[in-house]
């Protein structure tokens, strides 16, 4: 059973967005360490109620930190003093942060599909009256604010993804510039794999053509313009979808390719082989 101060600083570590660990030994040759639950931070600093001995807790932080980098919940076998513990490792990672700029009508199923998808969802816009939880109820956040203070002052890593769909062509552009600056002062490694900016191909060129002479130490290959994938989205709700399937693609290394390729070079090796029979 977990304590009241343990569950106090896993619940504050989730809610602070800090990678946490919860280690529960579920098999000890004495019984009396069955059930005792440890809480591990990023940083490796231990939170151990039970005062195991020292060069145990090692062990729990040699064996842990790689499944909270891997994000991979699983019950490990940890070897110590020629004695086998067996250990539940919960992971609680901090969910990427997705950052949509502008509360117009795309941005709505934006943020509900995106929450769906387990993304902490902000939506910022330096309006009143469209910066509200009543029109964006699905989002953890909504933020009014102008948006180069915002994009000034958020915290950006590499698990950022950031959508700029605000209502004029010239709040995208500042809020990009105010993002780039930010990135130049950032290692390639630690800056936003996507922004996403909405606008035709005639309107972005320039874009580039100006951002490409203000922002030498930059090789844009993060920003995506226009956003979404082509799969002829034309309401809110599809060009949404069109939206975060890029940004999924984006996330998870993936092609974005239709699975059907496979499926039909699968289907032509098939009949390939029931033609030589």
């Amino acid at each position: 059973m977990m304590s009241e101060e343990l569950f106090k600083r896993l619940t504050k570590a989730v809610n602070e967005h800090n990678d946490a660990v919860l280690i529960t030994i579920t098999n000890h040759p004495e019984i009396s360490f069955i059930g005792a639950k440890i809480i591990l931070y990023k940083d490796g600093t231990l939170y151990d109620e039970s005062k195991m001995p020292q060069d145990f807790q090692q062990k729990i932080i040699e064996n842990c930190l790689p499944l909270l980098e891997q994000k991979k919940t699983k019950t490990i076998d940890v070897v110590y003093r020629n004695t086998h513990i067996e250990c539940y490792v919960e992971i609680f990672p901090v969910p990427p942060h997705l950052i949509v700029a502008g509360a117009g009508h795309v941005s709505e199923p934006v943020a509900e599909v995106g929450k769906m998808l387990g993304f902490y969802v902000t939506v910022i816009d330096d309006r009143k009256e469209f910066a509200n939880t009543k029109k964006f109820p699905y989002a953890d956040e909504v933020v009014c604010s102008s948006y180069i203070d915002f994009f000034r002052n958020v915290p950006i890593t590499s698990e950022t993804y950031i959508l700029l769909l605000t209502r004029g062509h010239k709040f995208d552009v500042v809020s990009l510039q105010e993002l780039l600056k930010r990135e130049e002062m950032l290692d390639v490694e630690e800056r936003t794999v996507y922004i996403g900016m909405i606008g035709s191909r005639r309107r972005i060129s320039g874009v580039f053509e100006q951002l490409k002479d203000e922002f030498t130490d930059h090789n844009f290959i993060n920003i995506y313009s226009p956003v979404g994938l082509d799969v002829g989205a034309q309401t809110p709700v599809e060009i949404a979808i069109s939206i975060l399937a890029e940004i999924l693609k984006v996330k998870n290394q993936a092609s974005g390719s239709s699975l059907k390729e496979k499926i039909s070079s699968y289907s032509k090796l098939i009949f390939r082989e029931r033609s030589r029979k």
